[in-house]
């Protein structure tokens, strides 16, 4: 992926043409080889066709994450309008391409169990057709453009806008990687590391001669056996051995005790006599054949017999020295075969063994990321019920927090179970009911009349007789106590 921190860091978009999954560490040069059907083509004109899993649905060591719907969007650019070339490492540019793609297809099913794009390429460059055939060009990436990367922390295309998350970093608890959208084809090349660790090579055949006339072919699956140990070239970090059932490591046990050019004796076998050729060491000495009849009658008659039995010259006097070594062949290439096939096994098992392990780490991340949450949550919602109560308890002028700073008060009353909380705020509730009326209860808030009503119906007019005796008793009291 050719978008570096710096360019996050700057700032800068995700350009479109930015996709090349190679992974960026310093590779682990294995110095074995295997040496496979280069001398019976020496002198001959030849090319490889080759299958590989190019891509695979799900995320890279590069973080980016290819889509089943992005990889078919753009399945037809890897060989329209022109086969796309096959690189090595990605050199685009001053590179001389070592073959061409044939054919590109999506599959639900692969050797490595993961849905991906499929390659038929063909190499024709005899230096790179030599790297294939001894297993130093094994692993691939691919080079391509895209329509659209897509950030899955905030959903931001980042070929048209930028956003502060970087592929790889963490940001609250999830890891951002960018999602490809249409994978538009450029080119694939070999490389060391790939980001998609089960990206290379399954199986290659030789085409020899000017009419390619003659096919050989062989399945890249490279093993390394020793006591206690069990690889392949697909998983170096991975020890079969450890994870194979008794059946395996029982076949793979026979294998190394087993020694090449030797042969088992078998039950019951005689010891060979006189099987050597005078003047012969022990060692080139060679097996009598079994007494056969002769292809002419002989000269004398023979010796009369009982009828239903064998003349005397046409029995062998003694059995084979030793019998055929084609069993031992048989037993050893039945067992080669049965190592084979548990290996592929006991290989999807272990991948689908680690991608599950991944997944399930995943999945106890989210777990104890919503985990904390939920706790961040309750105590909130435990702080907000204290509050509630000291309010309470202020409106109701309660002793425990009359002239006491409301922060403190509601630390104070936090430390509280929330069953405690829960239960004094609907003690406190009760008793605010109690003190105020309920609305409607009071019918005349004006100060009633001495020994009357104050309704404004239950007045009387006053009458012209009331008037004037109202004034004469004023004015009659000041008449009497001038007379005095």
């Amino acid at each position: 992926m050719r978008y570096t921190l710096q360019e996050h860091q700057g700032k800068r978009l995700f350009p479109k043409d930015g996709i090349d999954e190679r992974h960026g560490v310093t590779a682990k040069i294995n110095q074995e080889s295997v040496k496979v059907l280069n001398e019976s083509a020496t002198g001959k004109r030849r090319k490889l066709i080759v299958q590989m899993e190019a891509i695979h649905v799900g995320r890279t060591a590069n973080y980016t994450f290819y889509t089943k719907e992005g990889l078919q969007g753009g399945l037809e650019s890897w060989t329209t309008p022109r086969p796309k070339p096959v690189l090595t490492h990605h050199n685009q540019y001053s590179g001389e391409p070592i073959g061409r793609i044939l054919k590109a297809e999506f599959s639900d099913v692969t050797q490595s169990g993961k849905a991906g794009l499929m390659f038929t390429v063909e190499v024709t460059d005899p230096d790179a057709i030599e790297k294939v055939l001894d297993g130093r060009y094994q692993t691939v990436s691919i080079g391509a453009s895209t329509d659209k990367v897509t950030c899955n922390i905030c959903g931001t295309n980042r070929i048209e806008e930028w956003c502060d998350h970087y592929p790889g970093e963490s940001y609250e608890g999830q890891t951002a990687h960018f999602i490809i959208g249409n994978t538009f084809g450029r080119e694939v090349s070999y490389v060391n590391v790939p980001a998609d660790e089960h990206a290379g090579n399954t199986s290659v055949t030789v085409v020899e001669g000017e009419e390619g006339g003659t096919k050989e072919s062989i399945g890249m699956d490279i093993i390394q056996i020793a006591e206690g140990l069990y690889q392949t070239a697909a998983n170096p970090h991975v020890n079969l051995y450890e994870n194979a059932g008794q059946d395996l490591r029982s076949a793979l046990d026979k294998l190394l005790t087993f020694e090449e050019g030797s042969k088992r004796p078998m039950k019951d076998e005689p010891e060979p006599e006189n099987n050597q050729v005078p003047g012969a060491t022990p060692e080139e000495g060679q097996q009598q054949p079994a007494a056969t009849p002769p292809a002419d009658p002989p000269a004398t008659p023979p010796v009369s017999t009982t009828e239903g039995q064998d003349p005397p010259a046409a029995t062998p006097a003694d059995p084979p020295a030793t019998p055929p070594a084609a069993p031992v062949q048989e037993s050893v290439t039945d067992l080669k075969l049965r190592v084979t096939t548990l290996e592929g096994q006991n290989t999807n098992l272990t991948t689908e063994n680690q991608r599950l392990t991944g997944e399930l780490q995943t999945k106890e991340g989210e777990y104890q990321a919503a985990l904390q949450e939920n706790a961040n949550l309750q105590s909130k919602i435990h702080r907000m019920l204290a509050e509630k109560v000291v309010d309470m308890k202020r409106s109701l002028n309660k002793p425990d927090v009359v002239g006491v700073d409301r922060e403190e008060a509601v630390n104070s009353h936090v430390s509280r179970s929330k069953e405690s909380l829960e239960n004094t705020y609907n003690d406190l509730v009760a008793e605010a009911k109690q003190a105020r009326p309920e609305p409607g209860s009071v019918t005349n808030p004006g100060a009633g009349a001495p020994g009357g009503s104050t309704e404004e119906g239950d007045k009387k007019p006053m009458t012209l007789a009331d008037g004037v005796n109202m004034i004469s008793s004023m004015f009659g009291g000041a008449n009497k106590r001038k007379g005095r």
